[in-house]
């Protein structure tokens, strides 16, 4: 075995300590604690590759600090082998439960002891190449979506992070299986995925998330100017390589979408849900491009002035004002469109003694029981549409998040806004029909501004 392999011995008696050194030093690289306390603050800044752990001693026995080690998701996984005088065989099924490796008797045989460890750091790095194996896609050996998303959400944990989440996508990848069947299309796969792990640092993460979907997460701070220029090296490097590959430069191109944390979101959904955004605008305007969510909707703004204000009628102006349908009776507006009528609203209350009522719907969802992003969508989509079926005319609504929706209840008392919320949510549970999710509610009263 490796001398890289690091491991921590506790037990109270220095004795103990100095012949298990004996053995193993030469072997391994080696750590003494002489208390499970001091164990567990060894552990808050190393993780050694196994642990051997005395089960008495005085304070916190071994079978205590087991316990503390296994509940922490940080230390859970490392594998401890109790020492012990004990062989009795309650003691050793009880250790066993609670999820030790192995037991290791004292006084100890030098032979024994290191055949034993041996194999449990075998069995351990078997262990680890395994779960590494399930967390990557076979084709391109990118990191799958489920590495991504638990990725994002562990950096995204620690506050006041930065990052740039890019999604992307193969322009006209059908017709490549279509024109040169699929082996050329995965050799098309493969090309793109070399391509964005060498794009990455050692921190960063690139995945596949479906067919010919990928991601790329940057860590840190990083400037326009700077993303600008990834992006553009990335659709140039693709451009040319496909192109060698299928010997064809016209069929391929690239489109990618951009968010960044944390202006358009501090967790996956919110940022997979943006980015996917800007992607679908590159995808409704040419392709073979990126854009930035925040741009996306710039551009929107652009193009209905562009083409509405030189010739615009009333009738026009009515439907793109009120954004709904005749048979729907809330207004549908976009968020910074809300926060307009917002202010307007609580500045007006003061002098028109008007009630209002500010409501906000959540979704919140059980990782663990499928929910994935696309899920999620279609489940916003339904709260949306239970909302505006649910809201009389003359209400506001808008998104809020990548997972909540918030509705202004014009004149309506409290009671009155009870019972709208209640028929909200009675209308997405008719319609909802993904377990796992759950619609939560919260009311305010829209308080008047005089400014």
């Amino acid at each position: 075995m490796e001398k890289t392999k690091h491991i921590l011995i506790v037990d109270d008696v220095t004795t103990n300590l100095k012949l298990a050194a004996e053995v193993l030093q030469g072997h391994y690289k080696l750590s003494m604690a002489k208390s499970g306390e001091q164990a567990i603050q060894f552990l808050q800044k190393v993780k050694p590759d196994l642990i051997l752990l005395d089960i008495r001693m005085p304070e916190m026995d071994g079978y205590q600090t087991l316990e503390i080690i296994k509940a922490n998701p940080a230390t859970a996984n490392i594998p401890v082998v109790f020492l012990t005088v004990d062989d009795q065989r309650e003691s050793e099924i009880k250790g066993l439960k609670m999820g030790a490796m192995d037991f290791i008797l004292k006084p100890f045989e030098p032979g024994v002891m290191l055949s034993r460890i041996d194999k449990i750091l075998q069995i351990e790095d078997l262990r680890k190449n395994l779960s590494i194996s399930a967390r990557k896609d076979v084709l391109t050996g990118l990191w799958n979506r489920k590495q991504l998303e638990d990725e994002v959400e562990r950096y995204l944990d620690e506050t006041g992070q930065k990052a740039v989440f890019i999604i992307m996508d193969i322009d006209n990848f059908k017709q490549v299986n279509d024109t040169y069947g699929h082996i050329m299309g995965d050799a098309v796969l493969e090309c793109a995925g070399k391509i964005l792990k060498n794009s990455v640092g050692p921190r960063d993460i690139a995945a596949r998330i479906g067919g010919d979907e990928f991601a790329v997460f940057l860590k840190g701070d990083y400037s326009e100017e700077e993303i600008v220029e990834y992006c553009e090296m990335i659709i140039h490097q693709l451009e040319e390589d496909i192109a060698d590959v299928i010997n064809n430069k016209d069929i391929v191109t690239v489109s990618m979408g951009i968010a960044q944390v944390p202006v358009d979101g501090y967790d996956y959904l919110s940022l997979y849900t943006k980015a996917d955004k800007a992607l679908y605008f590159v995808k409704q305007n040419g392709k073979n491009d990126f854009h930035f969510f925040y741009q996306r909707e710039e551009k929107e703004e652009e193009e209905v002035s562009e083409t509405e204000n030189k010739n615009v009628d009333m009738e026009k102006l009515e439907q793109f004002v009120a954004e709904r349908n005749e048979a729907e009776g809330a207004y549908r507006v976009e968020y910074e469109g809300f926060k307009h009528i917002y202010h307007f609203v609580s500045r007006g209350i003061g002098r028109t003694g008007q009630t209002v009522q500010m409501a906000l719907f959540t979704l919140n969802y059980i990782k663990s029981m499928g929910v994935t992003p696309e899920i999620l969508h279609k489940a916003m989509k339904e709260l949306e549409r239970a909302i505006i079926v649910s809201l009389r005319q003359g209400d506001v609504t808008t998104q809020y998040s990548s997972f909540q929706y918030v509705v202004l209840l014009m004149s309506a008392s409290e009671e009155n806004a009870e019972k709208v919320v209640q028929r909200i949510l009675d209308t997405w549970e008719e319609m909802n029909e993904y377990e796992g999710i759950q619609l939560d509610y919260a009311i305010k009263q829209v308080e008047a501004r005089n400014n």
